[in-house]
């Protein structure tokens, strides 16, 4: 029997009812990781802890609002409870809640983004890593807008930029315990929050990816490429197996740059 690169480990992955958390649930699963989900739909998360079944990998799922410390802390001492400790952690759940330009923005969407980007993934990562074991691995899900102002929604903006510099941080913090930490930049992906869909009427990533360019969102550049959720899901797999001692503080981009 060939043992998986990820047997034995224990994987917590916020976001995983959909998009690019699903896609890092299913490929760490079937790579033989235990799994904690959470997201905010209790349906989504059982469809997904369905699939994992079929992999053989334990999947304790859990709904909740990251923007809720309550539900947060809940979340990872069930955790603690169901697998005692942690191997790797991906923060992924985010929010782009308000997309105006700052002067007409509202000040309660501006600052939820806020609390889901930032706040969440510090809670998760502070409840947990206590109990991570040597050669762990934390994987911030960014953005290239953290790295530039850009015009309009601000408060991703600001928020992304936040998040990559707790990666910093944190790596400093956590490389004599050996745990590493990584940012991850997928760069246009399809999904539900780059397709901005109405509610109801989200699109599979087949079904983004098979339109047009022409029908993709304004603003894509020429030479970007959009992806589909595995194409990330893969990456996050690259950086979850290093080996102990691996790369720690590092941004990995997905997304083109011009010459």
């Amino acid at each position: 029997m060939v043992d998986l690169p990820l047997s034995g480990k224990v994987a917590v992955i916020t976001g995983a009812g959909r998009g690019i958390g699903k896609a890092i649930a299913l490929r760490f699963a079937k790579e033989g990781a235990d799994v904690a989900l959470c997201a905010r739909s209790q349906n989504e998360l059982s469809e997904v802890s369905s699939i994992i079944s079929r992999f053989g990998s334990a999947c304790f799922t859990l709904p909740i609002d990251m923007a809720n410390p309550a539900q947060v802390k809940s979340f990872c001492d069930q955790i603690s409870h169901e697998f005692g400790t942690t191997d790797i952690i991906v923060n992924n759940a985010g929010a782009y809640l308000e997309r105006g330009a700052f002067e007409d923005s509202d000040p309660d969407l501006w600052w939820k983004t806020l609390e889901i980007n930032v706040r969440g993934p510090y809670l998760i990562t502070r409840h947990l890593i206590a109990r991570m074991n040597k050669g762990g691995k934390i994987i911030n899900l960014s953005s290239g807008k953290g790295y530039s102002a850009g015009v309009n929604s601000s408060a991703y903006h600001v928020s992304k930029a936040a998040l990559n510099m707790m990666t910093e941080s944190l790596a400093n913090e956590l490389w004599s315990r050996d745990i590493d930490v990584n940012t991850l930049v997928p760069g246009p992906t399809a999904t539900a929050t780059f397709d901005n869909a109405p509610q109801g009427q989200e699109r599979s990533p087949e079904e983004i990816l098979a339109q047009d360019r022409s029908a993709l969102p304004k603003g894509l550049p020429a030479w970007e490429r959009v992806k589909h959720p595995d194409e990330v899901a893969e990456f996050a797999l690259y950086l979850a197996t290093r080996p102990v001692g691996g790369p720690t503080g590092q941004i990995y981009s997905l997304a083109r740059r011009p010459l």
